[in-house]
């Protein structure tokens, strides 16, 4: 379904789907996406990104609103309730990348020590601790999100957790889990529950998002050899791709808060640096960044 965002651009959603890239592929309204096809040169193929910490990005009039509701919630009523939603995406750590590359080696049998290599293809925007929505990032151990929505919305039970849709942009595609509580089941029947196979864009396992990222280079400036080493690809040379991402977001039913203490929102609060194109009109902070997870 072609529609138009909150922000007025266009986009192509695939509801309770999960769709891979060569999935994507054959979908006619999408023939025209050069991005989609271009041919690269080889790759890390399924790399395993275990996300454990997730962020919340938002602008000076976002976190202002966060600071004084003590909490997070959707700024605007939403035309349907399932859409009452509060977004968060992987914060991916230098160490995340590390182990992911350590697990890749070893599923091929390489326990050899090789050059660092995976950190020069995981470029693409989700990676970065740069921020297209602002420079206030809220971030949090998933475990510690689950448990406070647990007792906040859920009196306690496990939520349901979801696959919401696939949403294609001009060079992003987006994968989305919903959380929502067992009462709101009713809301997101026709989104599957998250399952754990291995060939899932990504499962939910020990308070913990395995992502199967298919696309990690926004700019592919490098290749990898047979003997997994990165070789830089001429400038001349180098290709635009799609890149995917996933989003992880709460149900928060209208005229509520996903609350938490002043001093949790100090502790998980960082500055971090804005990225083009922004998202929002609001222009960026002007200031010293502090590290975002090292």
């Amino acid at each position: 379904m072609i529609r138009k965002n909150e922000r007025g651009c266009n986009e192509l959603s695939f509801k309770g789907k999960h769709l891979k890239l060569e999935e994507l592929k054959r979908n006619d309204l999408l023939r025209q996406n050069d991005y989609l096809y271009n041919s690269i040169r080889p790759q890390p193929e399924k790399v395993e990104i275990k996300v454990s910490y997730l962020r919340h990005n938002t602008n000076l009039q976002g976190y202002h609103g966060i600071r004084d509701s003590e909490g997070f919630k959707k700024p605007s009523r939403s035309h349907s309730p399932t859409r009452d939603l509060v977004w968060w995406s992987p914060d991916i750590s230098r160490p995340d990348i590390t182990i992911a590359e350590e697990q890749y080696l070893n599923r091929q049998g390489i326990y050899d020590e090789v050059k660092p290599f995976l950190h020069k293809f995981t470029s693409s925007p989700a990676f970065l601790s740069s921020s297209r929505m602002g420079n206030f990032r809220f971030s949090m151990p998933i475990n510690e999100l689950l448990k406070s929505y647990e007792q906040q919305f859920c009196a306690g039970q496990k939520p349901n957790i979801r696959v919401f849709e696939t949403v294609v942009y001009k060079q992003e595609v987006m994968y989305s889990i919903v959380i929502h509580a067992p009462h709101a089941q009713d809301l997101f029947s026709e989104h599957p529950l998250l399952q754990n196979t291995q060939d899932a864009v990504c499962e939910f396992r020990k308070d913990t998002i395995i992502w199967r990222p298919q696309a990690m280079s926004k700019t592919h400036r490098f290749y990898l050899s047979r003997n997994n080493q990165a070789i830089r690809i001429p400038t001349k040379n180098r290709k635009n791709y799609m890149w995917d991402n996933i989003g992880v977001a709460f149900h928060v039913p209208h005229g509520q808060i996903f609350s938490f203490s002043e001093a949790i929102l100090i502790e998980s609060l960082r500055l971090c640096e804005g990225a083009e194109p922004k998202l929002n009109p609001e222009e960026f902070v002007k200031c010293e960044f502090d590290p975002i997870r090292p």
